[in-house]
């Protein structure tokens, strides 16, 4: 049934009259009629804005917690160089016009021959206004909020507004998501909405926007060109004969793409020690062996397939959707490195958009096959049900502890020290102090690593520091031991076990 135009109102203006017909009797009648009927347009007028209405408050209510949560936790030294002092020292350059150098890997390292990330360049006009991690910071917790969107607004839009509200809090506290903000700053962010919006516009079978919200995702990581692949697949698969050529064309765009960012652009700005080649599996018979065998032995990789699943309530693998999270789990668990294999970090953000749709479209389907309301709300409940108690025991939780909002005394004590460096001047920091430093200062990492042949003016090191990559707290002491030892520093203050030395 159509739903009823702005034109439509037209129809409802009690002074046009048909001259064949009768006058109204009741001028009093008339007019109660017409307001009657335009409440009942504005109320069909609301039905179809409730989506609308659902999905932009939820991206208004996470995007506040997500600040909030970035911003308190960078004021708390909760972040590290690795990973955000260098992402900041790369948009740094980019604001500037600049190769994105990043001194915190090494002398002469270029973070395209890290990963294949160029969007974030777009970040360097903002950092150029607001030049901060901090910048970084919001920037990512909005473009995670913004992926709360579509999703939400399918939800609603599809099912009712009960079950939106549902799915509004499962995403906005799903766990890979907030791991991913307590976890610096990543090339992914830009990946999580474009996800959404392409997935969400399959599921409504819309399939040129699915198919152009997915292209640029080759732009955000090497590896979601295979992604790009499988969504391709998936519209074809989806949408039918109509949509072949197309589909074929985007999956050809996302395969050039990893083939030219992992075999040609990386390797060419990589320095000639420094490569993931390394962290993959010999064969691709090893890595089935091993990944069977790691799945049976219940290590971290089935740890992480069974959390992906439960927060749907295991709805999401009744959807194609799903496919499209199997190039990235299949790297990850194929890989040698159990960072990937863990359920931390930011790898799995980029699945969160990929799950929940699936369970939308799951539930939708349920829908179709008469599977009644009352059981359809309670599979939202239970995601819903699942994201809280798992918030509980995550990085989110902090949002609810008074001592998240008191001024940190190690904090306090680097922004003490820091007025006593030079603006510009080069500084050694440990891992958690680098990021506060990296606006102002040219900072590579204490202590140094092999392939870091600078000589910095400076060095602060936090002597508290709790087994952080790259050394352990002991080895920070020993570290700044050998360089006294060495006459080349002097300490010059300390300060709540922060220690601060000049290059005599």
């Amino acid at each position: 049934m159509a739903s009823p135009t702005v034109s439509d109102s037209n129809d409802l203006t009690p002074d046009v009259v048909d001259d064949k017909g009768p006058a109204p009797v009741d001028a009093r009648a008339g007019e109660n009629l017409y307001w009657g009927r335009r409440a009942a347009a504005r109320l069909q007028l609301s039905s179809w804005q409730a989506p609308w209405v659902v999905a932009l408050a939820t991206f208004a209510i996470t995007a506040t917690l997500y600040i909030v949560y970035a911003v308190r936790r960078y004021e708390r030294l909760g972040f590290t160089g690795w990973d955000l002092g260098i992402f900041t020292q790369a948009v740094k350059a980019y604001s500037r016009f600049e190769s994105p150098m990043v001194p915190l890997e090494g002398t002469d390292i270029n973070l395209m021959g890290d990963h294949f990330q160029p969007w974030i360049a777009l970040i360097g006009p903002l950092y150029r206004l607001c030049p901060s991690p901090i910048t970084l910071l919001i920037v990512q917790a909005l473009l995670f909020a913004v992926a709360a969107i579509p999703i939400v607004r399918l939800a609603t839009r599809q099912l009712d507004v009960v079950i939106g509200v549902l799915i509004a809090i499962a995403y906005g506290l799903a766990w890979g998501v907030a791991h991913a903000l307590a976890f610096d700053f990543h090339e992914i962010a830009l990946a999580v909405p474009l996800m959404a919006f392409s997935l969400v516009a399959l599921v409504e079978e819309r399939w040129r926007a699915a198919l152009l919200y997915a292209l640029p995702l080759v732009f955000c990581k090497e590896d979601l060109g295979l992604t790009v692949v499988v969504v391709a697949a998936v519209v074809a698969l989806r949408c039918g004969s109509r949509t072949y050529r197309w589909a074929a064309a985007t999956a050809v765009w996302g395969l050039v793409w990893t083939v030219l960012a992992a075999k040609v652009i990386v390797p060419a700005f990589s320095s000639a020690d420094y490569s993931y080649g390394s962290k993959f599996a010999e064969s691709p018979a090893e890595g089935v062996r091993e990944l069977v065998l790691g799945f049976a032995a219940g290590d971290a990789r089935a740890s992480t397939a069974f959390m992906l699943l439960v927060i749907t309530v295991f709805l999401a693998v009744r959807s194609p959707i799903a496919l499209v999270a199997i190039p990235t789990i299949a790297w990850r668990f194929w890989s040698t490195n159990h960072l990937y294999w863990s359920d931390d970090y930011h790898y799995d953000a980029i699945l969160m958009p990929v799950v929940f749709v699936a369970m939308i479209d799951a539930l939708m389907t349920l829908r179709r096959r008469g599977c009644s309301r009352r059981v359809l709300t309670g599979f939202a409940a239970g995601a819903a049900v699942i994201a809280v108690v798992l918030t509980a025991g995550g990085p989110l939780h902090r949002l609810a502890e008074r001592d998240f909002y008191t001024p940190a005394t190690a904090a306090q004590a680097v922004a003490a020290l820091e007025e006593q460096i030079p603006a510009g001047a080069s500084v050694a920091a440990t891992n958690n102090i680098a990021p506060q430093l990296v606006a102002d200062h040219e900072v590579t990492l204490f202590p140094r690593l092999d392939r870091d042949r600078s000589i910095p003016q400076w060095i602060m090191a936090d002597t508290n520091t709790y087994g952080m990559f790259p050394t352990s707290p002991q080895g920070v002491r020993d570290a700044l031991e050998k360089v006294e030892n060495g006459r080349q520093y002097r300490e010059v203050a300390e300060r709540g076990g922060v220690v601060l030395l000049e290059r005599r």
